[in-house]
């Protein structure tokens, strides 16, 4: 019978099992460096977009300060004024309508305001409201 060989004399067991370990050490390093690198590069275009953002954002805040100003009841006034030559009414007189026997007959009004509508013609006149 032989004798078994000295652990020290074995041959391929353990230089196999370091290998293997060798190369997933290599695999894990390397999967890790590209998922950094990936990371890097999501970040940056994060930064970029969050960028884009914020100047659409303080052009909108121009464009709704220009908004405003350009809707402002002075500016209209004026505008109307200057440019389209408006002027404020003078000679201003309300009519109110009545229904009479011959149909409907317009009566101006002694400088008061309009009644509110009566019968159909109610259907067709609103209320101004400030609101609207």
């Amino acid at each position: 019978m032989k004798a078994p060989s000295a652990r020290h004399e074995r041959t391929g067991s353990q230089s196999t099992i370091c290998v293997v370990c060798l190369l997933g050490v290599l695999i894990s390093a390397m999967t890790l460096g590209s998922l950094r690198l990936y990371g890097l590069y999501l970040e940056h275009r994060l930064a970029n977009i969050t960028a884009r953002i914020e100047t659409v954002n303080n052009k909108n805040a121009v464009l709704e300060e220009r908004f405003s100003s350009l809707l402002s009841p002075s500016r209209i006034y004026n505008y109307a004024k200057a440019e389209l030559n408006m002027v404020t009414a003078l000679d201003v007189e309300t009519i109110q309508l009545s229904q009479g026997q011959g149909g409907a007959t317009a009566q101006p009004a002694a400088g008061a305001l309009a009644a509110s509508p009566h019968g159909l013609s109610r259907l067709f006149v609103g209320t101004a409201s400030a609101k609207d």
